[in-house]
C-alpha cells in the first residue's frame, strides 16, 4: 500500500494504520449510535471511529471500507444482519449515492426523537443548561418535496453539462432527475434544463409554494425552451402577505413550517399591541411584517444588503417598521433604546460574543432564540443564561428538514431580573 496523504485539517496522530483494513475490505460490525453528522458510529481496535453510512444504532451491519484516514474509517453497508425496527426503505432512488439527505432509511417517527436527543446532547455539555427539558419535536406536514430551494452541481459531460449532487465522501458524481426533499417544481425545472448548461458549475432553482414565481440563477440560455433564468427576484406568499426575494437573500425552506414558527412564537409572546419588538438576523422580514400589526413598534436588523433591501420592500406600506442596515453585534452593542421582545435568528454559527454580551445589558423582557444548529445554540444559550440572568421557559424542535440530521430550534428565555 502507498503512503496514504494527510488531510491538511488533521493535526492528530495515525491511530489507523496498525488495523489490517483498507479500502474494499468486509468485515462485520455493532453500531454504537448515531452521530451529528447523521451517520452511525462504532469503534474498533484501540477506539478507532467507524462511521458507517446509512447505519442505526443497535444494527449488526457487514460494511465495506470506503475510506481509510488516519484518524477514522468510513464504511458503507454491504448487507444488514440484524436491522434496526426503526428500519424502513428509502422511498429515493438515489437515497445513499447523493448524499444529499441522511435519513430516508429511518421512520419518520424515529426522525424527530433523534433530533429532540441530538440538542438534548449538546445542552448536556453546559453545566447550567444540562437539566433543560425538550419538547417533543414537532412534526412536518410534508415528509418529501418540501424544500423551496435547490443547489446543483454542474458536471460537464462532452458538450453539455448533467445536473446533480457531488457525493460528501466518495466525491463521485450523481446525476440525478429528480430529488424528493425538492418542492415538484423544482424537480420539472431540473429535469426541463438537464443537459442544456454549458459552461456553468452550479445552478441555483428556488420556487414559490404558494404561487407560480421562481427564479432559476444563474443566467443560462433556455428561452427556447419558454423557461426564463437570471432573475433578480422571485415572490413568495406567507400567511397572507407577499414578500420579495432576492437571489441573494436568505429565506427559510419549509414554508408550512415557517408559518408554525410563527404561531408558536406569537402564542409564547402573548403579545398586546404596547411592546417594543426587536428582529435581529431580520433577512427579508418575514418575523417583522407578519408581527407587526401586535406590536407598538418593530426594529429590524439585517447585514445583508439585498435582504434589507427586500425587507423595506415588502413592508414599504408599513408604519410601525424601521430596518437598520448592520452587523448585529454593532448595532445591538450601541443600543440605547427600549427592549420589550427580542426575537434572534442568527445563521448556522450563532451568534457573535457581542451580541449576547449586549442582550445581557439590555435584559429584555422576552427572548426567542431560532436556531438551525444545536451546537451553537447550547452555547449560546449557555451563555445567556448565566447567573440565572434569564429563564429558559421551552425549548420545541422544529423539523423544518425532513428527512436529513438537521432541525431548527425555538427557545424562550424570559427576564428574570
Amino acid at each position: 500500500m502507498g503512503k496514504r496523504k494527510r488531510r491538511k485539517y488533521y493535526k492528530g496522530p495515525d491511530i489507523t494504520s496498525d488495523i489490517e483494513l483498507y479500502p474494499g475490505d468486509i468485515f462485520e460490525l455493532i453500531v454504537d449510535k448515531i452521530i451529528d453528522s447523521g451517520e452511525g458510529l462504532t469503534f474498533i481496535g484501540n477506539n478507532v471511529p467507524v462511521i458507517i453510512l446509512g447505519a442505526i444504532d443497535g444494527e449488526k451491519l457487514k460494511v465495506k471500507v470506503l475510506k481509510k484516514y488516519p484518524e477514522k474509517f468510513i464504511c458503507t453497508i454491504e448487507e444488514i444482519i440484524s436491522p434496526s425496527k426503526y428500519r424502513t426503505s428509502p422511498e429515493c432512488k438515489f437515497f445513499g449515492q447523493c448524499t444529499g439527505c441522511q435519513w430516508q432509511h429511518i421512520d419518520y417517527s424515529f426522525q424527530l426523537e433523534l433530533k429532540k436527543k441530538r440538542i438534548e446532547n449538546e445542552l448536556k455539555n453546559y453545566k447550567n443548561i444540562s437539566h433543560l427539558k425538550i419538547s417533543d419535536t414537532i412534526p412536518s406536514d410534508k415528509k418529501f418535496y418540501y424544500r423551496n430551494h435547490a443547489r446543483f452541481t454542474a458536471n460537464k459531460d462532452n458538450n453539455s453539462s448533467n445536473l446533480g449532487y457531488v457525493n460528501m465522501y466518495s466525491r463521485n458524481f450523481v446525476k440525478i432527475d429528480e430529488c424528493m426533499i425538492m418542492d415538484k417544481k423544482i424537480n420539472n425545472f431540473l429535469r426541463s434544463i438537464q443537459e442544456q448548461i454549458s459552461g456553468k458549475t452550479q445552478v441555483s432553482i428556488r420556487t414559490a409554494i404558494n404561487n407560480d414565481s421562481y427564479i432559476i440563477q444563474p443566467k443560462l440560455e433556455l428561452e427556447s425552451s419558454g423557461i426564463f433564468s437570471g432573475q433578480k427576484y422571485y415572490d413568495e406568499k406567507v400567511r397572507g402577505t407577499n414578500f420579495r426575494i432576492a437571489g441573494a437573500s436568505f429565506f427559510q425552506v419549509n414554508i408550512q413550517q415557517l408559518s408554525k414558527a410563527i404561531d408558536e412564537i406569537r402564542e409564547f409572546l402573548q403579545l398586546s399591541g404596547d411592546e417594543i419588538l426587536v428582529d435581529a438576523y431580520s433577512g427579508v422580514g418575514v418575523f417583522s411584517i407578519l408581527l407587526s400589526p401586535f406590536v407598538k413598534y418593530v426594529y429590524g436588523i439585517e447585514e445583508s444588503y439585498s435582504a434589507i433591501q427586500d425587507a423595506k420592500y415588502n413592508s414599504k406600506n408599513l408604519k410601525n417598521i424601521e430596518f437598520i442596515m448592520g452587523k448585529t453585534e454593532d448595532v445591538l452593542f450601541d443600543w440605547t433604546k427600549d427592549i420589550d421582545y427580542l426575537l434572534l435568528d442568527p445563521p448556522r454559527i450563532g451568534c457573535h460574543e457581542n451580541v449576547l454580551r449586549a442582550v445581557r445589558k439590555i435584559k429584555p423582557k422576552k427572548i426567542i432564540i431560532l436556531s438551525c444548529e444545536p451546537k451553537f445554540f447550547a452555547r449560546d444559550l449557555s451563555i445567556l443564561c448565566e447567573d440565572n440572568l434569564f429563564k429558559v421557559e421551552k425549548i420545541i424542535p422544529l423539523d423544518m428538514f425532513p428527512q436529513t440530521k438537521h432541525t431548527e430550534i425555538i427557545a424562550y428565555l424570559s427576564n428574570e431580573q
